[in-house]
């Protein structure tokens, strides 16, 4: 089975509104068959199938076998491309003309980071910095930073929760610090477009994500947890958990996403956090062992797998920014560990 055939998937997003200003309009996803950019993809053709928007969607992505497994529902509708495209290479084969770009293309699961720290690092760089300059040539209205919770660093101990303008200390000499300092420095190329181009540029910062989007392989925490809980497996917590972060349903973080295309002010970042999912690693791993019948286990990491590990000791995102845009979680709280582990189930039974 595929995710777009699962009906709980599609009722959640058909349950998105506000998305009948991208009628008539050109949008282009980068990482598009990751997590977040898979789920951006759709929820724009559920609702332009809905609502008959004519919403050109174009999926960008580096392998074309995945962007044709992911969405092989939307190979032959009118309103979906798909581009194969490292966006650190000179672009090729892109649109005449668009409209928005949400440039979602990066590592974000610690394992790649650890193997990858200079192609993480430039697909934050040298990869908005191309976006940018092709959008500016093409038409481009609106352009989102699809940027990290991460960038605050670590928190001072007084600290509630980081607000935007928030900025806390990165060790440089990490090269796990490829991904922070990645999309610190993507922030401020944006900045700078705004400042000297006049581009059109806001920035979603969201925190720790979970859904049934997740790949299998996905190293990061909650992905393992909940794909552990799905296939009855113990879920193995490789800290004391005592890790305090915000979480999101994806969902929930793509519905915020459109929020900010919509009505985000230029220049302005905006965090992405469901205060329902705040909470400690532990406390996720819990939640989710006892939806999926299994309980959680205690390993130490080996020393090349404890490298892609955010050190960050507190990461809970103040979303004030983005409830005043009107943006708010579209499901019930704390249903959705449940919820993802039933679908994932689904997927893993075909």
């Amino acid at each position: 089975m595929r995710l777009t055939e699962d009906r709980e998937y599609i009722a959640q997003l058909r349950s998105a509104d506000g998305l009948d200003f991208l009628g008539g309009r050109t949008v282009l996803i980068t990482g598009a068959p990751g997590m977040l950019g898979s789920c951006i993809v759709d929820t724009i053709m559920v609702k332009d199938r809905e609502r008959k928007l004519s919403c050109n969607v174009i999926a960008l992505g580096r392998t074309e076998w995945k962007l044709k497994e992911r969405f092989h529902d939307y190979i032959e509708d009118s309103n979906f491309t798909y581009i194969v495209q490292d966006v650190c290479r000179p672009l090729e084969n892109m649109p005449e003309k668009v409209d928005y770009i949400i440039h979602a293309a990066s590592n974000a699961d610690p394992a790649n980071m650890a193997k990858y720290p200079v192609d993480t690092l430039m697909a934050n760089v040298a990869g908005t910095d191309s976006l940018l300059k092709y959008g500016l040539g093409h038409g481009m209205k609106r352009f989102v930073f699809v940027s990290s919770g991460e960038v605050y660093g670590q928190p001072n101990g007084n600290q509630d929760g980081f607000t935007e303008d928030s900025c806390g200390p990165i060790d440089l000499s990490d090269p796990r610090s490829c991904y922070p300092e990645g999309k610190r420095a993507a922030e401020v190329l944006c900045q700078s477009y705004v400042a000297q181009h006049g581009a059109d540029v806001v920035i979603a910062r969201p925190c720790h994500l979970f859904g049934p989007a997740m790949s299998r392989s996905d190293s990061r925490a909650a992905a393992q947890f909940l794909w552990n809980a799905a296939d009855g497996r113990d879920i193995v917590l490789k800290s004391d958990g005592k890790r305090e972060r915000s979480h999101c349903y994806v969902v929930d973080a793509v519905a915020a996403i459109m929020a900010v295309l919509e009505k985000g002010e230029r220049g302005n970042a905006y965090n992405i956090a469901d205060r329902g999912y705040q909470m400690t690693v532990r406390e996720f791993a819990e939640r989710a062992a006892e939806a999926g019948g299994c309980k959680v286990v205690f390993d130490v990491p080996e020393e090349a797998e404890a490298r892609g590990y955010s050190k960050a000791s507190r990461q809970v995102l103040c979303n004030r920014k983005l409830t005043d845009l009107g943006w708010e979680p579209l499901g019930p709280q704390c249903g959705h560990i449940s919820e993802t582990i039933t679908i994932l189930r689904k997927l893993a039974n075909g």
